[in-house]
């Protein structure tokens, strides 16, 4: 359910622009539900039909391509939804999941015997037990909805690459953080801004995880990888190492460069009086400050909503 409504959402301006002008906005009461738009009703069978095809099917040897889309599509609504407020607590939250990833995968089996993310992550492989009798007992296996998985070679051999959900969203938090930044301060996220940075760093992380698990870099026996114990440094390192040059690090850091151009701070944050700065921006972030008083002459500022 989770999956077709993420696809829902991601699908329903499309069908919006297929409808009549006086259409695309209108909506349909669901009773005590409230209501909903009719462009995204008029998309959820489609995705209802996805998701219970994929649940179905789920062992065919094609269906991780139906659940790659559908994972797809809950990441990138939860990025949407989801948005940090400043670099400071990008850099708290992707610095706790980078410590609670190298645990979970790496050190845990001083303290459980097995590595609990890759029990989970592999708790679906198919496996046989063979009972005192003689009997055998196969278990079929199933897929785990959390991963993205891509076959190596035949996808009838069963071996899959997989890369989680919490590896895309995750990071994908700051890359969405980048690109506001970006569209706050040059009205576009470039290449080659802080989007492109944290994009690029994101490359080369997944690639560093890649190739760590190739070549069987590991601790404590553990048949994978801490995806974000690369993509954490990779991703938060470009960026803030772009500010830095800019002269901007303080302002991403605060969260001030998200605000419109006529509510920044006329003062560098951290010069004099940058501590008022900024709570004076942390209160308009979070919509419950007046804007400071304009200048003579100025036009007016407006609060945030």
């Amino acid at each position: 359910l989770a999956s077709s409504h993420a696809l829902a959402s991601l699908l329903a301006p499309a069908s919006a622009a297929l409808l009549p002008a006086r259409l695309k906005t209108a909506t349909v009461s669901l009773g005590p539900c409230g209501e909903a738009e009719l462009a995204t009703l008029l998309v959820w069978p489609l995705c209802l039909a996805l998701a219970g095809t994929w649940f179905l099917c789920r062992r065919a040897t094609w269906a991780w391509a139906l659940q790659d889309v559908l994972g797809a599509a809950v990441c990138a609504t939860f990025v949407r939804t989801v948005q940090l407020p400043s670099l400071e607590v990008g850099v708290q939250l992707l610095g706790l999941m980078f410590l609670y990833d190298i645990f979970m995968v790496f050190l845990s089996p001083l303290f459980f015997h097995k590595s609990v993310m890759m029990s989970v992550a592999t708790a679906g492989q198919p496996s046989h037990t063979v009972l005192p009798d003689g009997t055998c007992e196969r278990y079929d296996g199933e897929r785990m909805p959390m991963l993205l998985m891509i076959p190596r070679g035949d996808p009838s051999r069963g071996d899959y690459a997989m890369l989680g959900l919490g590896d895309i969203v995750v990071p994908g938090l700051l890359l969405t953080f980048a690109a506001r930044c970006d569209l706050s301060l040059r009205g576009a996220a470039s290449p080659l801004g802080y989007w492109g940075a944290a994009s690029a760093g994101y490359l080369a992380g997944l690639s560093c995880a890649l190739a760590a698990n190739m070549y069987h870099l590991t601790i404590n026996g553990v048949q994978g990888q801490p995806a974000l114990l690369y993509l954490v440094p990779l991703t938060i390192g470009p960026v803030s190492l772009l500010a830095y040059l800019r002269g901007e690090l303080p302002r991403l850091w605060s969260g001030e460069a998200l605000l419109p151009a006529t509510q920044r701070s006329l003062r560098p944050v951290g010069a004099a009086g940058g501590a008022a700065d900024e709570a004076l921006v942390s209160q308009q972030l979070c919509g419950f400050a007046a804007a400071p008083a304009p200048l003579e002459g100025s036009s007016h500022y407006k609060p945030l909503p």
